[in-house]
């Protein structure tokens, strides 16, 4: 697939922190609230920033020291592109096991699902790691099959 130009993008650095990435998602959407995006792109999109980043904060470090993570997230004609970086352990989610719902479900212990409900939500899924970074991209449609028209950003 060749790039597309990026119509819309932002860029937030923040450290491994579940309160700052709480800041973070409420930006993420006040970002998004304006931008012609479906409703589901928008949601999915959050969605993604809120699971992925709270992923690497819980289960990136062994440490209490405070490491930055940066999330970038690009809106093209045909998607948004989501990319994470962080300097935690290495881990692969496109590489992770699909979870045994019907028994995460009868357990009744929160959690779990995560890295399967943004699996399900993109287009695709990239996995790179860099010397010491872990890079993650995701691609979600802005439009959705049954959208008819285009909405033009400026």
């Amino acid at each position: 697939m060749t790039p597309q130009q990026s119509i819309a993008e932002r860029i937030w650095r923040f450290p491994n922190r579940m309160t700052a990435l709480a800041d973070v998602a409420k930006q993420v959407f006040d970002w998004m609230a304006d931008l012609p995006l479906s409703s589901r792109a928008k949601y999915s999109t959050g969605l993604a920033v809120e699971e992925m980043a709270s992923n690497i904060i819980k289960y990136g470090y062994d440490d209490e020291r405070e490491h930055q993570i940066l999330v970038r997230i690009a809106a093209t004609r045909d998607l948004l592109e989501i990319s994470f970086e962080d300097d935690g352990h290495p881990f692969d989610p496109t590489k992770h096991p699909s979870p045994d719902i019907e028994r995460i479900v009868e357990s009744r212990r929160a959690g779990g699902l995560g890295i399967e409900l943004v699996r399900r939500i993109c287009e695709k899924m990239i996995y790179t790691r860099d010397d010491s970074l872990n890079r993650l991209m995701l691609h979600i449609r802005r439009f959705e099959a049954h959208d008819t028209q285009l909405i033009p950003m400026l």
